[in-house]
């Protein structure tokens, strides 16, 4: 099921811009909401592991994409 829902957040992050706000953390998956750049949310769980940080509830990410390539970064964007 997990990677059912990784496919589904890759094929979200893909199309639209998305920066997200970590709703809790517990087992090792963080439960997030992610905003489009048309303000709609939708809520996905991730495991901690993509995060390049340590993430707690509160803690803003969004995701860059560089030369092709999508990477999860820490923080607001700039």
């Amino acid at each position: 099921m997990l990677e059912e829902q990784m496919k589904n957040l890759i094929s979200v992050i893909t199309v639209l811009f998305l920066i997200g706000m970590v709703d809790s953390v517990e087992d090792g998956i963080a439960t997030v909401e992610l905003t489009d750049s048309n303000y709609r949310i939708q809520y996905a769980d991730m495991p901690v592991a993509l995060f390049p940080c340590t993430i707690s509830e509160g803690d803003f990410f969004h995701f860059a994409y560089i030369d092709g390539v999508t990477e999860i970064r820490c923080g607001e964007p700039e």
